[in-house]
């Protein structure tokens, strides 16, 4: 998938509405999930470490890359399906990591750590 950042909600008719090539790269990133979660029988994450390397131009923000990442994996009502996560609240995922890699290609690397295979220190 190519990397998009995440969408500001704009305003019209008295509306908010996220932009049309956002919708659509959103909906073809949760296809993308969605597959990868039905083939390997995967249930909806309830805490987990996400890592990130995102590979392409530099032109986007850190922080809106993975909350594009993050909303693509939500729960869809839409759509019926379950999401790859229940949430992206920060006691769902307590930590991320993102590394950005220069490249000519745009991809993403993603790594998902389960807590549950964790000792997880409270300090």
């Amino acid at each position: 998938m190519p990397l998009k950042s995440k969408a500001r909600p704009r305003l019209g008719k008295g509306r908010a509405f996220l932009p049309a090539d956002y919708r659509e790269w959103k909906n073809a990133t949760r296809d993308h999930l969605k597959q990868y979660w039905v083939d390997f029988d995967l249930e909806t994450l309830e805490q987990f470490e996400l890592h990130v390397e995102a590979h392409g131009p530099g032109r986007c923000d850190a922080d809106n890359l993975i909350g594009a990442l993050l909303d693509a994996g939500l729960p869809c009502k839409k759509t019926g399906w379950r999401g790859a996560w229940k949430d992206d609240r920060v006691t769902v995922i307590p930590y991320i990591s993102f590394r950005w890699i220069r490249d000519k290609e745009q991809y993403w690397d993603i790594r998902i750590v389960l807590l549950s295979d964790k000792r997880i220190s409270k300090d």
